[in-house]
């Protein structure tokens, strides 16, 4: 790991602002700087060397057709990489897993951009963006979590049922 990577010290995760004998200094994203004693230092990822990648689950309803969104998936992903601005940072198309959970509400499709270092970040989010765009577009649901209740037989409300049996008598 070198000053300038993205890395996960100990499960905190930041820039490689500076590393000595003694110490390795990250700043997370909300600008918190941590220092890691490398005595302390159990767990060590770097996220930026040599290339970095953007993995993305992407949820749509049950009742879409996979393959159509994989479709528009692969659609989008090259349309990105056709952008001077944002193409020139992904190295590979678009990677399309597939199907890779069922959700509560929703078809979980995993995919992956593998970008320059430290671009993940801005070319995933151009992705979604354009993604929902084109889901919109071809009117792809995107669901949110809800739930159905059943709380058994229905039955009448207490005002109904004393009025009811006031008149009965």
């Amino acid at each position: 790991i070198r000053v300038g990577d993205v890395g996960v010290v100990n499960g905190t995760g930041g820039l490689v602002e500076a590393i000595s004998f003694r110490t390795i200094t990250l700043r997370d994203l909300s600008g918190t700087v941590h220092i890691f004693p490398n005595g302390t230092v159990t767990t060590l990822a770097n996220m930026t060397k040599d290339w970095s990648a953007y993995v993305m689950d992407i949820g749509v309803a049950y009742k879409e057709d996979t393959d159509r969104v994989v479709e528009i998936m692969r659609e989008v992903g090259e349309d990105l990489r056709q952008d001077p601005q944002v193409g020139r940072k992904m190295l590979e198309p678009i990677e399309i897993m597939g199907v890779d959970a069922f959700g509560e509400s929703e078809v979980l499709i995993k995919a992956r951009i593998k970008t320059l270092p430290i671009e993940q970040w801005s070319v995933g989010r151009e992705y979604r963006r354009r993604l929902k765009k084109a889901f919109d577009r071809e009117n792809i649901e995107i669901p949110f979590p809800h739930r159905t209740l059943y709380m058994g037989e229905a039955s009448q409300p207490w005002l109904i049922k004393n009025i009811a049996s006031a008149t009965a008598s």
